[in-house]
């Protein structure tokens, strides 16, 4: 009976797991991110602070900003891209546990199930 009751939580187990591992992505990436911009905005203000020419230091903050705009980027990027991953892993757990489950229409609470997702579908569709 254990093991019926923990294969069938395998899916919930293996969904936490795939969020798990997004979130541990994510916080990475801003932690990097917010630590390089730091950094980077404590050497443009000692940067700035050794400048005497005013054309200079427009120069110097235009390219600071810049980098940052580039780095903001490729962090935006990354973080799309584990999302996708996550979606895609997450997509295809939920197909095959629901294939798995064999014809739907034969499962009453899927009947019921669906009864209440079409008004809601519906809903949906007319907000768009």
């Amino acid at each position: 009976m254990y093991d019926k009751m923990k294969d069938s939580m395998k899916p919930v187990m293996d969904m936490a797991e795939i969020n798990k591992k997004t979130t541990e992505k994510l916080i990475a990436l801003q932690s990097a991110y917010v630590s390089d911009f730091v950094n980077a905005s404590l050497n443009q203000m000692k940067t700035l602070s050794e400048v005497r020419e005013p054309k200079a230091a427009v120069e110097l903050q235009v390219k600071y900003l810049k980098e940052i705009e580039a780095k903001l980027t490729d962090v935006a990027e990354k973080e799309m891209a584990a999302l996708v991953e996550a979606r895609e892993q997450l997509t295809g757990l939920i197909e095959k546990s629901v294939a798995e489950l064999g014809d739907v229409k034969e499962m009453p609470f899927m009947a019921e199930l669906q009864k209440f997702m079409k008004p809601m579908d519906a809903a949906a569709k007319s907000a768009k």
